[in-house]
């Protein structure tokens, strides 16, 4: 896989496809269920395959693969399996609007669904391998597929036998740019600028004025509110007011909700503005006015109906202004309930009253809260996140969605009385609005008006099983729960929640054991990536400039948790480091293939016990920071060892000892060093950089350890007997001296290699004076110095104190 030459720069574009198609076709991160090592099981996120693989993608691609390889040389037998999140709203609109294929014609319609997510997943998979994504592609699912349709069609069925799925008549969220229902989770508030209207109601012989932000609802207002403790008002409570335009009559109530302050104090309750509108009048039984239908358009209105809501907006406030019924209209800003969950969306939800399929879970609050307090979540605050989104819950899970291209719900229902027939578990999976029902007569009521569910699940019913599929459910449960889900902070309260409650109601346990909850990338100008703003970046055409491997260090530098901008010079900086690396590599390379890799040296020089005794501790702090997922931290220090100390300083010092040793163990001595701290140095880095350390591996020590792959290779482990801390002390110093000496040498125009004539070292410590005279020889070799003599008092070119001891330097060129 790689000649005896070795080139003088690393070209990514050259070495990376070459080791992933090693890697696919050696089978190196196949999962082997008949090892006998501890199973390490990471639940990664199905993307969603209604377009290409985006950076956000990317960068949970990475973390999820850096954890399977450094588990992996930590010896767990890893299964990382990857699904494909293929239905929903986002493929059915790329369908209808690029394709031009309409849902009216159902069959064809699903059909470019299914080729179109298909043909995305074709191009998401290649783009995860170019980033080196390790997925074992064996165990691959898609949520379209009929083997999954029937696993989540099981878990509904279980439900229903469990009595938490029902069918009811309530107000439940709707978007009328996506023309469907929502689940609260979907949700979430935009800040807009709106407008506040004074419109005047009649109570008796009093005008009383109402502020509000929806007079287009005029028309469904069933109730005015006050605060009973607003002694403005006081006297209007239990009397009724008349609606102006409808001269319909009615109550005036006292809730606590009220805010005096807002407005006038007087609010307008109506069907429905908003949540607090749905919660009043279902607890207060108050009638029930539809006031918009599906498409958005104002209904029962008498004077505006067939009108879109700006547009009877300005109609009625029009009429009221003509009527006398309009005090005035102010502007304000204020937050609006949206479809957020789709960005290409964010329009604002209304409230319709229609027939949905639910899932009981609101008597589940205290168990959910109880299985996310088990949990270890990486940042600790989004289990805060989670308890705070659950106690806040008011809905139950509404599951049915009005579209094509998804899990058709399993049940048909009894048109007469309602009740819900399921299908028998061996008869999945079906589809009720083409399949022959279960039953010929309803078992309740003996009608035979047997209706199919026309809706299919909400996408999140699919994912919510994503654990339990990839452990073997519904047969025997194996490696369940999973060690680790690995996610976005943005889907917190809907793929963890809805995932959490789930696996719960149907096995009772918690569904992962690890959530790592990864922030979003934003783009370069520290905004939201957004085709409209032309800030959106590719993976691909990072990959293309600097290669994958640099695309990875850069992402990982951002902290768990935290939203970061993209940043190219991160890239750029990477793709550097990747070079020095490179160039290190090449440097050592003919000194470890000329001479065998020294397992056990008889002696060694203090400047290589300084360097082993540094990469032990670079060892131990690398690894508490992969533990932790604390990637940023493991690549800077790691980085910051490479670079400076190995690098700059390290290799600086040894060159003579490698070219001229003036005794055979001195020069043994650093050879052994250098194979043993770049051995453990390629596999620090292996799980960060796979590419650039493969091809490090196989030039440099596959003819050594003889595995296929460094992947393979064993986590380091540090060996106390290296740490020490004399070494450590001699080395040091010797490192602040050549730092001098360099900057010295800089100020003053001299080449590196320039020889100084004499160098002078003033110390007044007998201790440090000691010590200095014991590394003189390497002072002199390693900064090309004649002549070197020790005082303690003297004029001084350059001084420096180093653990307390204060040195001076005079130099004579």
């Amino acid at each position: 896989m790689v000649g005896s030459e070795f080139p003088k720069h690393y070209k990514p574009s050259e070495i990376e496809s070459k080791w992933q198609k090693y890697w696919l076709e050696k089978e190196i991160f196949k999962f082997k269920k008949q090892l006998r090592k501890q199973v390490f099981v990471i639940d990664a996120p199905p993307p969603f395959t209604s377009g290409g693989l985006h950076i956000g993608r990317a960068y949970s691609c990475v973390l999820s693969d850096v954890i399977a390889r450094y588990k992996r040389m930590r010896g767990y037998n890893v299964l990382l399996p990857q699904g494909w999140d293929t239905q929903g709203l986002p493929t059915e609109l790329a369908v209808q609007n690029k394709l031009g294929i309409s849902p009216n014609q159902p069959e064809k319609f699903l059909h470019a669904c299914k080729a179109w997510s298909s043909k995305n997943i074709k191009a998401m998979r290649s783009a995860m391998i170019r980033l080196g994504y390790s997925a074992d592609w064996a165990f691959e699912y898609k949520t379209m597929d009929k083997e999954y349709h029937e696993k989540v069609q099981l878990a509904l069925l279980r439900l229903f036998k469990q009595g938490r799925i029902y069918r009811s008549k309530h107000p439940v969220y709707w978007c009328p740019k996506c023309k469907t229902t929502l689940a609260q989770a979907e949700l979430g508030y935009i800040k807009r600028r709106d407008i506040l209207a004074y419109i005047k109601f009649r109570v008796g012989n009093r005008s009383v004025e109402i502020a509000t932000t929806r007079p287009e609802l005029l028309h469904a207002c069933v109730a005015i509110a006050v605060n009973p403790k607003d002694k403005r008002y006081r006297n209007l409570i239990g009397k009724e007011a008349v609606v102006p335009l409808y001269n319909r009559k009615v109550p005036v109530i006292a809730d606590n909700f009220v805010d005096p302050e807002f407005g006038t104090g007087v609010v307008m309750i109506c069907t429905f503005g908003d949540e607090r509108d749905v919660k009043i009048v279902l607890e207060r039984k108050l009638p029930i006015i539809q006031a918009l239908n599906e498409e958005g358009k104002t209904v029962n209105s008498k004077y505006f109906d067939g009108l879109s809501i700006k547009e009877a907006r300005k109609a009625i406030l029009r009429k009221l202004e003509f009527e006398g019924c309009l005090s005035k209209v102010e502007e304000l800003w204020h937050n609006v309930l949206a479809h957020t969950e789709r960005s290409t969306c964010q329009t604002p939800i209304e409230f319709l009253l229609k027939e949905q399929w639910f899932i009981r879970i609101l008597d589940l609050k205290k168990d959910i809260i109880k299985l996310a307090d088990e949990i270890s979540w990486v940042p600790e605050h989004f289990q805060k996140r989670l308890v705070k989104w659950v106690e806040g819950l008011s809905w139950d899970w509404v599951f049915s969605r009005q579209r094509k291209f998804g899990t058709p719900i399993p049940f048909w229902y009894c048109k007469k009385c309602g009740t819900i027939l399921p299908p028998k578990e061996k008869q999945l999976p079906v589809n009720p609005s083409k399949d022959k029902p279960p039953f010929d007569s309803c078992p309740e009521c003996g009608s035979k008006q047997i209706i199919g569910a026309g809706d299919v699940c909400d996408c999140w019913v699919d994912s919510s099983i994503t654990p339990l599929v990839i452990c073997g459910w519904p047969k025997k449960l194996e490696n369940y729960p999973v060690d680790l889900r690995q996610q976005g902070s943005e889907i917190v309260r809907t793929w963890a929640f809805y995932t959490i409650t789930q696996c719960y109601l149907q096995t009772k346990r918690l569904p992962f054991k690890t959530a790592l909850v990864n922030g979003m990338i934003l783009a370069p100008d520290g905004k939201a990536m957004s085709s409209s703003l032309g800030n959106v970046v590719y993976p691909e055409e990072v990959i293309e400039k600097f290669g994958a491997d640099s695309l990875r260090q850069a992402l990982l530098l951002a902290s768990i948790g935290s939203d970061f901008p993209f940043k190219w010079k991160d890239v750029e900086y990477c793709w550097s480091f990747m070079q020095k690396m490179w160039n290190a590599s090449r440097f050592a390379h003919k000194y470890i293939r000329e001479n065998k890799f020294i397992m056990d040296p008889k002696k060694l020089y203090f400047v290589d016990k300084w360097l082993l005794s540094k990469l032990q501790l670079l060892i131990i702090d690398v690894t508490r920071y992969m533990e932790n997922f604390r990637f940023n931290l493991a690549i800077q220090k790691f980085q910051e060892f490479f670079w400076r100390l190995f690098c700059d300083d390290y290799i600086e010092m040894v060159k003579h000892r490698l070219n001229q040793p003036k005794r055979k163990w001195i020069k043994e001595s650093a050879v052994y060093t250098l194979n043993h701290a770049l051995w453990g140095l390629i596999r620090l880095y292996a799980p960060i950089t796979p590419h650039i350390t493969e091809e490090l591996y196989h030039r440099l020590f596959k003819e050594q350890i003889g595995l296929e792959s460094v992947h393979l290779a064993s986590w380091p482990k540090p060996n106390e007997n290296f740490i020490d801390e004399n070494s450590e002390f001699l080395g040091e110093l010797l490192r602040r001296i050549v730092w001098s000496v360099r900057r010295f040498k800089s100020k003053h125009g001299m080449a590196l290699s320039k020889e100084i004539l004499h160098l002078r070292i003033l110390c007044k410590d007998k201790r440090a004076a000691w010590l200095l005279e014991e590394i003189r020889d390497e002072i002199r070799a390693v900064c090309k110095i004649r002549r070197i003599s020790f005082g303690k008092n003297g004029l001084r070119d350059h001084k420096f104190e180093f653990q307390g001891y204060k040195i001076g330097l005079q130099f004579r060129v």
